[in-house]
Order: C-alpha cells, then structure tokens, then sequence
C-alpha cells in the first residue's frame, strides 16, 4: 500500500511529463501525441492512481505480467495495453487473449505476424463457437531497429516495407491485423541530428509512397524518458515514458 506521500509524488511525476508533452507538442505543431504510460515491474495499484487521473495507455514489456495485470485490472474497462517487449512466438495465444490489449509494437518479422494472426483467428473461431461476436483487429506496430545495435530488437530499415506489405496483403494477416504504424528504440547517446529518428520518418515516408497509405494514418512511437521531447520534435505520435514518471525500477520479481 503506497502511503500519502508517494501518492503525491506519482501524480506530480505525471503531470510534469503530461505538461512537458503537451508543451513540446504545441511548440513543433504536433497533435495528439500519445502518452503511454510504461508500468513493467510497477504493482497495479500505481496504475490505478493514473487510471483514476484519467490516463488510459499503459505499456509492458513482459507477457505474464502483462497477462497478470490485465486480469487484476479487468475492470478498467477503458484501459489500453500497449505490448512493448520481445515476443516469443510461441506466447502468441497467451497475448493475443488479453482483455484491452490495444497494440503490440514490437513485431519484428513475418513469423511473429503470422503467429499473432494466427492466434487472433483461432480466437475468433472459438468466439464464435461460443456466440460471442466481439471480434475486432489487433493493431500492430512493425519495430525497426534504427541504430544497427545488436543489442536491440527490430528488422533493419530496409525490410520494413516488406513486413508491412506482408501484414497487409496476407490472408490470415489483413483479416485479423491492423497496421498502425512503425516503433523504435533510440541510442541514449544519439547526436542532437537524431539520425534514429530520422530514420524512422524516413521509412514512414517511404511506405506512405510505395503502399499509397496516407502519411497522417502512419503512426510513429519513439521517445522514451531520456528523449521524449526531440522524438516529439522528430514527429513521434506515441512516446513510452516508464522511470521518469513511475521512478526507478526493481527487476528482482520480473516476470
């Protein structure tokens, strides 16, 4: 049980970057910048606190926890889970089944497109076994690794435009997947020129071009809590801000 004062703290960690988005948003013209909340190893009484506040986008990078929250907070109804970590193909159904996930940004190749869109069939098939017609796309966001880092996941700037093409045109894909845009994950020492997210507008515009897919309706999530505001600046739709709104971090109980 958090007590009065970290109570307090949590709020005003979030309204200082809930105004610092907005601010930064208005000074480049950017509109509708989506503040997802990143609460990976945090108890969901925290994001109860935000949720009450208002704030409805949450991350998480683990699939249990994910699974693990999304239940304990089922009644949130109009939560939305963003599903921001590695995938194991074979958790496909696990993620795909929780209640309120929204987007999962982190695709990186054909086998993980075709497994989620496998398990979203499956889903619907058992749905409708069962008269329970709530069937809706999942959206997707294609992760590219912008930086060449072997460290981090996401197909190379080059494959994007075939990854996309393959969630829109495939059978299994375009029937159960929603193509909402492209996420990466900046180098923390990029030069003030941001080439990763230049990158990144860069493939977006050239899948606007090869796909004839309307600029506005390609969303870009990057910007994280140590460079939300150049990701903004860069054209960022949607930034990932864990540490600097929750504080740090205990790995010791990841699931």
């Amino acid at each position: 049980m958090m007590d009065e004062n970290d109570v307090k703290e949590l709020i005003s960690s979030y309204k200082n970057i809930k105004d610092r988005v907005e601010i930064i948003s208005n000074k480049f013209d950017r509109h509708n910048v989506k503040l997802v909340a990143v609460s990976k190893t945090k108890p969901t009484e925290m994001i109860r606190i935000l949720y009450d506040k208002g704030h409805r986008h949450f991350g998480e990078n683990y699939i249990q926890e994910l699974v693990s929250k999304s239940e304990e907070l089922s009644e949130l109804n109009e939560i939305k889970w963003h599903f921001i970590g590695s995938i194991q193909s074979n958790k496909s159904k696990i993620l795909t089944s929780v209640k309120n996930l929204y987007v999962v940004e982190t695709v990186e190749n054909k086998k993980i497109l075709d497994k989620l869109a496998k398990s979203l069939l499956n889903n619907e098939e058992n749905n409708n076994n069962n008269n329970n017609n709530n069937n809706k796309k999942l959206n997707i966001m294609i992760q590219v690794n912008t930086s060449g880092e072997e460290s981090k996941s996401g197909c190379k700037p080059e494959e994007c435009l075939d990854l996309v093409k393959h969630c829109l045109e495939d059978n299994n894909c375009k029937n159960s997947l929603n193509f909402l845009g492209l996420m990466t994950i900046g180098n923390p020492n990029a030069t003030p020129d941001q080439p990763d997210f230049k990158c990144l507008v860069d493939c977006k515009n050239n899948i606007s071009k090869q796909l004839n897919i309307p600029l506005d309706s390609i969303e870009l999530s990057m910007g994280m809590s140590h460079d939300f505001e150049p990701a903004i600046e860069f054209g960022s739709t949607s930034v990932r801000v864990g540490s600097a709104i929750f504080g740090e971090r205990d790995y010791s109980n990841k699931k």
